[in-house]
């Protein structure tokens, strides 16, 4: 929206909203598949295995892969990034051939922390060497990022949007 102009949104009061919510038929089986979703996401396997027995919701996942994926997400919230890229490898082989989305992601978190860690050499080193050639897949991505994190490098203020990134 450009400045001067008026938002087409319609304002919800609380009331209509309220009333909303009451008139939306809600499937147990939808709400099932979404306690059983979050489960699985958090890594509580046993109670997935209880879930399971008592709902006859089937995961979306194999119930063997939890450990795995709470590895994997640990490895890349701690900005293991290496670490991370093989276990998505280990899990899915195939998946950072045909989701160059998310493997332009891993790549983004490393130049982050390289970039936290003070290595702004070695972080230039890496944008030219790997990232670039992954945003080429990603241009929109590549441009934003570049615009929100190259500050960052060229300012010196390592980890300042750390957090934010949006992925």
């Amino acid at each position: 929206m450009r400045r001067g102009e008026s938002s087409s949104k319609k304002v919800v009061t609380k009331e209509e909203w309220e009333k909303n919510l009451r008139e939306v038929k809600i499937w147990k089986e939808d709400m099932n598949r979404l306690v059983m979703n979050f489960l699985v996401t958090e890594g509580y396997v046993d109670a997935v295995k209880k879930f399971l027995h008592e709902s006859g919701t089937q995961p979306d996942v194999d119930i063997g892969t939890i450990f795995d994926r709470l590895d994997l997400r640990n490895a890349v919230e701690c900005g293991h990034v290496e670490d991370a890229i093989e276990k998505v490898n280990h899990l899915n082989p195939e998946i950072l051939d045909t989701n160059p989305q998310l493997y332009f992601h891993l790549q983004q978190l490393g130049l982050i922390e390289l970039i936290r860690a003070g290595k702004v050499e070695e972080a230039l080193e890496f944008a030219q060497e790997k990232l670039a050639p992954s945003g080429k897949d990603n241009v929109c991505q590549f441009f934003v990022f570049v615009t929100n994190y190259g500050d960052t490098c060229a300012f010196g203020g390592a980890g300042t949007h750390y957090g934010s990134h949006g992925f």
